[in-house]
């Protein structure tokens, strides 16, 4: 070989092996590629897994504690810091396709009447004027502020029934369950229906959705419980329904009150439900920003709850006696808003972290809760436990969720059996059955 192939030669080995360095391996994703949440939300780029996000350091299966927590900490919330400093320990999970937890007919639903929605002054949301009840599907796919944001939550629910059938453990800080208590809930919406009978409930019109829970176990608070309507407008009509106590075979209205009541003692309030279920009359949203967070996982690798919670599978190891869960967490884009009453209340303000569109529940429910006492101190720390995945309504539904007094180490763990889609009677929710429980 002459001086001139030789050096040629070299110079075509000097590039191949530059180019091998400089080029991503396949499948993988580099800082300057990862795309916005923002972009992931409105469906402009591909969900990134931690493995991008933390450019190799963190991989499915991998475990967070307390000694390697900083390795993921800018995808956490303040709560979930907290509680995996005091215990709680992550497995990193799989992430969820778009629209991997919802029906198709809300998805049908919300392509054909994207664009349509409309906002009045009391942030009630309309098809195409002010009036009208909206059908159904996401009312806002690209949400600009907070009330947008929580118009999905309120008018965009890809379910028109629940029941659920569980109980309620109390867990003290070093990890014991020392009191279980039974609760049944029905909740039957009545409007933005997208199963038969559509849209609106024929007879209840003006209501968005009738609920009673109840407890069910032991024998000395049985039957104490609440029936409420919620209405479409709760700023023109408040809510309306009655708290029984069986004991005293007394009733009492509902009021702004009520929904700040702790749920048997627990640390849940009424209003606790699905992360947020107070009268959207009584708060006011603030839209902080849409982030990438480890959330957990919509469908678990195996049923972790059964027998209305009483039983836990073998396979999931808790932490910190029985306070943790341990299961499995993944990246999702979400919404963050900050939520502040306009009443007196027990709470300063709430953060809700709540799925983009494309990675909905289809319950509605925010991923994670966080409330602050009025001092402005991090108090509570909500979390599903998702979530068995239910082919015949293409849906991720929750196993339990898990509320923790971040402040006194306590933990309330509502542990459920829970069943969509029974095209339950509204009338189901009513006083009436109230009573019949009580009894």
């Amino acid at each position: 070989m002459n001086r001139q192939s030789e050096i040629k030669c070299s110079y075509f080995l000097v590039l191949l092996i530059s180019l091998l360095f400089l080029l991503p391996c396949a499948n993988s994703v580099t800082g300057a590629e990862i795309p916005t949440a923002w972009d992931v939300a409105s469906r402009k780029a591909e969900l990134p897994t931690i493995e991008d996000l933390t450019a190799g350091k963190v991989k499915k299966g991998d475990v967070i504690d307390k000694s390697n927590v900083d390795l993921v900490k800018q995808w956490l919330t303040p709560g979930t810091i907290e509680a995996i400093m005091q215990g709680m320990i992550l497995t990193m999970g799989t992430n969820s396709n778009p629209y991997d937890g919802v029906p198709k007919e809300y998805v049908e639903a919300t392509e054909k009447n994207k664009g349509k929605a409309v906002m009045d002054e009391n942030r009630a949301v309309y098809y195409e004027k002010i009036g009208t009840p909206w059908p159904g599907g996401i009312p806002y796919p690209e949400p600009k502020n907070g009330d947008e944001v929580m118009a999905i939550l309120k008018y965009g629910v890809g379910i028109i029934d629940y029941v659920t059938d569980g109980v309620l453990r109390f867990v003290n800080r070093d990890g014991k369950v020392y009191k279980n208590v039974g609760m049944s809930t029905t909740q039957v919406w009545v409007s933005n229906r997208i199963f038969p009978p559509l849209g609106t409930y024929p007879g209840y019109e003006g209501q968005m959705f009738r609920r009673v829970s109840t407890l069910t176990f032991p024998v000395e608070i049985k039957g104490q419980g609440q029936f409420a309507i919620r209405y479409y407008d709760d700023s023109k009509q408040y809510d309306s329904g009655f708290a029984y106590f069986p004991a005293y075979k007394r009733t009492l209205r509902i009021s702004t009150t009520t929904w700040q009541d702790n749920i048997a003692g627990s640390d849940l309030t009424n209003g606790d439900s699905e992360g947020f279920r107070e009268p959207y009359a009584d708060w006011k949203f603030k839209l902080i920003g849409t982030e990438y967070l480890l959330i957990p996982e919509h469908r678990a690798p195996f049923p972790y709850i059964s027998n209305k919670g009483m039983d836990c599978d073998p396979r999931l190891k808790w932490d910190v006696g029985v306070r943790f869960p341990r299961i499995g967490w993944a990246v999702f884009p979400v919404f963050v808003v900050e939520a502040v009453p306009t009443v007196k209340h027990i709470y300063g303000k709430k953060i809700l972290y709540l799925g983009t569109p494309p990675y909905l529940l289809s319950s509605g429910a925010a991923e994670i809760m966080e409330s602050y006492d009025r001092q402005g101190n991090l108090w509570k720390y909500y979390v599903n436990i998702n979530g068995l995945f239910v082919e015949k309504w293409h849906s991720s539904i929750p196993f339990g969720v898990v509320m923790t007094d971040l402040q006194s180490q306590h933990t309330t763990q509502f542990l459920f059996n829970y069943t969509i889609n029974q095209n339950v009677d509204p009338a189901r929710c009513s006083l009436k059955e109230l009573l019949a429980r009580g009894r």
